[in-house]
């Protein structure tokens, strides 16, 4: 029994370190794997084919890229003295504001875009009404034949492959009546056609708008710039009047540097007024549409031509005036045709058909048939999708009559804030020229203390920097008066009628006293 024990004992031992030796090998096996150094398999790039992509055409390229040997207003002086070649224009005419709406009504292209989309909607109304016309087809053919046979009962009975001929088969198609769905249709579209009237005298008053703001801001741009040469002009006198009590010694060196530096801000003021009369120019080739004109000039006397107006009138004429107002009034109808047009897709249509034709067999002229009469065609209905269509259409009538109502609280803020603009630089505009006249007095003295000596150089400049900041708040004011006046001519879709016309000479305006 003992002997028996110790041999399953040994056995069991033997079957306990077998498993051990086991998974001992299995973790050698690991770790060998782990840094057994691995080929790194060479994957062949295939090269990607590009595909042949579509070339712009030259004539087209040519039409609509920007050319470089125009005249460039912003550049460098050899660039501003290029001209177009060719070009038969005066040398520098002068162009006055209507001259530049002129020019803008007849080559603006967003006035010729919005002309062209108007033709659209006009032929889109007369391609629905042609539903109302003669549909005329013509069918000649040649065919080869052969009957099947399989149903019939004599199963013997055979026929021979022939040939059809048909020299010609005329057919015309009439509609008659389709239950109102094309004259529906074409009210959509009339509506449409009306809209994109609308769009276009819209489109005008964006462009008229522009350019007179533009036009504006470039004589603006002139008036900045001429109270920068003035500046300049002065400080370049006290500089030398410094430089003179300097070398005499009845003044220190750090009048003169002090006068020195004043006279080089100057100088940088009026570089970056130079540069925006070009961006001015830049920006009323633009408004035109003549980007690429050659130089001219404008009339620098700025008129100024106060209007009175309540708010209550200018809402009343841009209720009347006001073309988006109008296109989103026709938008509403639209979609209400549209609620109408989703009902009739189910309605049937009455045509009048007749055909003649001539042919035969194994010959093209053998016998001639016909055949007329009116037909009334019902269309394949689907309930469900028709009762969704109706109510698709139901939902966006709705969705167009609250935007209809967003516009017209835009439209409502926009007439608003802008005769608030026009109304702040109106009053303004009498404070401006009186500060204007104070500074100017006030130079006037402190200039001719400093000429006999009483005074001192700081004094003047701030004096000096008092009368131009009072020029250009003034000169702004006047802008800012024209350009609200713009924008509200735009806003109510009619031109104001002005009270009188006071113009500014802006040259008698910016002239100082000579030190």
């Amino acid at each position: 029994m003992n002997k028996k024990i110790k041999i399953s004992f040994i056995i069991l031992c033997l079957i306990t370190m077998n498993a051990f030796c086991d998974e001992n090998m299995q973790e050698l096996d690991k770790g060998k794997s782990i840094f057994k150094r691995q080929k790194v398999k060479k994957e062949k790039v295939k090269p990607v084919k590009q595909k042949r992509q579509y070339k712009i055409k030259k004539n087209t390229i040519e039409e609509y890229s920007i050319p470089t040997d125009v005249y460039m207003n912003v550049g460098s002086d050899a660039e501003k003295a290029q001209k177009l070649e060719g070009s038969v224009v005066k040398e520098n005419p002068v162009l006055y504001l209507s001259d530049c709406l002129e020019l803008a009504l007849i080559n603006n292209p967003k006035i010729k875009a919005a002309y062209a989309k108007s033709e659209i909607s006009k032929y889109q109304k007369w391609e629905t009404l042609s539903g109302y016309s003669p549909r005329l087809d013509w069918t000649s053919s040649i065919n080869r034949n052969k009957p099947d046979l399989t149903m019939m009962r004599n199963a013997a009975m055979t026929v021979s492959a022939f040939n059809k001929y048909t020299l010609g088969q005329i057919g015309i198609k009439q509609l008659v009546w389709d239950f109102g769905y094309t004259q529906n249709q074409y009210t959509i579209n009339k509506i449409d056609y009306e809209k994109s009237k609308t769009n276009i005298d819209k489109t005008v008053n964006e462009v008229v708008a522009a350019v007179k703001d533009a036009y504006y801001n470039l004589m603006y741009a002139y008036d900045r710039k001429q109270v920068a040469e003035d500046s300049l002009d002065d400080y370049t006198t006290i500089f030398n009047q410094a430089m003179a009590f300097w070398e005499v010694g009845t003044t220190t060196k750090v009048d003169v540097l002090f006068a020195q530096t004043n006279l080089e801000n100057a100088r940088a003021e009026l570089i970056a007024a130079d540069n925006n009369v070009d961006i001015a120019y830049s920006k009323l080739n633009n408004a035109i549409g003549l980007p690429f004109v050659d130089a001219y000039r404008i009339d620098n006397s700025i008129n100024y031509e106060p209007v009175t107006i309540s708010m209550r009138e200018c809402i009343e004429i841009a209720n009347q005036s006001r073309p988006d107002l109008k296109g989103a009034m026709l938008n509403v109808d639209m979609a209400d045709q549209a609620v109408k047009l989703s009902w009739k897709t189910m309605m049937p249509k009455l045509e009048f058909q007749a055909n003649w034709g001539t042919g035969g067999i194994n010959n093209w002229t053998d016998k001639t048939w016909y055949n007329a009469g009116g037909f009334l065609t019902f269309p394949t209905v689907n309930p469900l999708l028709l009762r969704n269509q109706v109510k698709e259409a139901k939902a966006q009538y709705e969705a167009m009559q609250y935007e209809t109502k967003a516009q017209l609280n835009d439209i409502y803020y926009d007439i608003q804030s802008v005769y608030t603009r026009l109304k702040d630089a109106k009053a303004r505009i009498p404070v401006a020229q009186i500060a204007m006249d104070r500074a100017r007095e006030n130079y006037e003295l402190t200039s001719g203390r400093y000429k006999v000596g009483y005074g001192n150089v700081i004094e003047l400049k701030d004096a000096q920097v008092a009368l131009s900041d009072a020029k250009k708040t003034y000169f702004q004011t006047i802008y800012e008066y024209n350009s609200a006046r713009a924008n509200l001519e735009r806003a109510i879709g009619q031109t104001l009628k002005s009270d009188e016309v006071k113009k500014i000479d802006t040259k008698e305006e910016a002239s100082d006293s000579e030190l």
